[in-house]
């Protein structure tokens, strides 16, 4: 029997993996994991004003994990939920000055160019084979970001904005 990973509800991140019987042990390991991180981001919170917004920040997303919960997937679960989560959002339109930097701070991993856009690849994934996706439509003169499947050329910006 194949192992389980324990996700979280709330942003479909994975806490750890277990064997089917382990299942219940180990999402109370997730909710004692989470209240401890609770516990301390609003300890950090009343400790360390100057940096306010972002212990309520961390505290706040701890909260919704414990909110939303644990599950237990299987590996083929999770990565579809994983392909929703990253890729379910439409192309936005973004600045130069966006573009510029994401295509300069590590050199890409992926660059496809014609007489219509000059489209790259971050140099870095965000998970499995999903990378940040830039696109400089040549003809319009507009920038635009999607997180896209690099295995996967129907999630390329390219074909979601029919280039």
């Amino acid at each position: 029997m194949e192992d389980l990973m324990i996700i979280d509800n709330a942003y479909v991140e994975c806490f750890t993996t277990c064997k089917e019987s382990e299942v219940s042990a180990s999402i109370e390991r997730a909710k004692e994991y989470y209240e401890r991180d609770k516990k301390c981001y609003e300890s950090h919170l009343a400790e360390y004003p100057d940096n306010a917004e972002y212990w309520q920040w961390q505290l706040d997303k701890v909260k919704k994990v414990l909110e939303s919960g644990f599950r237990a997937v299987t590996w083929e679960e999770f990565k579809k939920l994983q392909r929703e989560k990253w890729l379910s959002k439409e192309p936005e339109e973004v600045t130069y000055e966006q573009y510029n930097y994401a295509l300069e701070v590590v050199p890409p991993k992926k660059i496809c160019s014609n007489e219509r856009f000059f489209m790259f690849f971050v140099g870095e994934c965000t998970t499995m084979s999903f990378y940040g996706n830039y696109l400089y439509n040549k003809a319009t003169g507009k920038y635009y970001y999607a997180m896209a499947d690099i295995l996967d050329k129907s999630t390329w910006l390219d074909k979601m904005l029919n280039l």
